[in-house]
């Protein structure tokens, strides 16, 4: 049986007390800051499955949780187009300090939670809840939901053709590896790569145009905690 954690790294657009990054409010409310509806999924997989969720407390403006420490992106000057003021004439100092601070301690504790479960089920799923915005890419974001995930692990592969599977069967036009490619830089990749083959990680991704929809989040929780039964 495989053990199971759950996180979402960009669940808020809020700024820790006290910081100003000069980003107007309106874009601290984008997608830009943060993945709307991301929480909302995991909290209610969280619900059905007794299990809590790592959240990230703040906007990834502050701090990116989906980005390694030494990613230049984890402090990001740009996050979407958007430009962060705080962030382009931080000190040395001062960007170590944030990372210790937040970045570290919130791996700290997915990374001990799927170690835990490896220790205790033999192999675990991470699960990463996030979500896009089909308007950066009308085009091509056309579709609901998308799986992340490396092609080359076997556990891994395994579980989200799985996880697609149960999506199709529910209507959904599920993607493998959009928006993003599965082995880009992301908590479940750095995971992946330390932890190996008993670790896998995936990166689930809902449209804005389903988590801005009345019973969206709800429905799409739905068919997880349905694939979550059969592991």
């Amino acid at each position: 049986m495989t053990g199971l954690v759950l996180s979402c790294e960009h669940a808020s657009w809020t700024l820790p007390p006290g910081v100003d990054l000069g980003v107007p409010l309106e874009v601290l409310r984008s997608q830009a800051s943060w993945d709307h509806g991301a929480l909302d999924i995991a909290t209610r997989l969280s619900d059905v499955v007794g299990l809590p969720v790592h959240a990230g407390a703040f906007s990834r403006m502050f701090v990116d949780l989906n980005r390694g420490a030494d990613h230049p992106g984890v402090i990001p000057q740009v996050s979407f187009g958007a430009i962060v003021p705080g962030n382009a004439a931080l000190a040395p100092a001062d960007r170590a300090a944030r990372i210790a601070g937040f970045h570290a301690p919130y791996w700290d504790e997915v990374r001990r939670d799927v170690t835990a479960r490896i220790r205790d089920r033999g192999s675990v799923l991470h699960f990463s809840s996030h979500s896009f915005d089909p308007a950066l890419d009308p085009a091509q974001r056309t579709y609901p939901v998308g799986v992340m995930y490396d092609p080359g692990h076997a556990l891994e592969a395994e579980l989200a053709e799985r996880l697609m599977f149960q999506f199709r069967g529910a209507g959904f036009d599920v993607r493998a590896n959009q928006p993003y490619p599965g082995t880009g830089p992301a908590i479940c990749t750095s995971l992946r790569d330390e932890l190996g083959a008993r670790y896998a990680g995936i990166q689930f991704e809902t449209s804005h145009a389903v988590t801005q929809r009345d019973g969206g989040c709800a429905r799409v929780a739905e068919v997880i905690a349905a694939f979550f039964e059969t592991l």
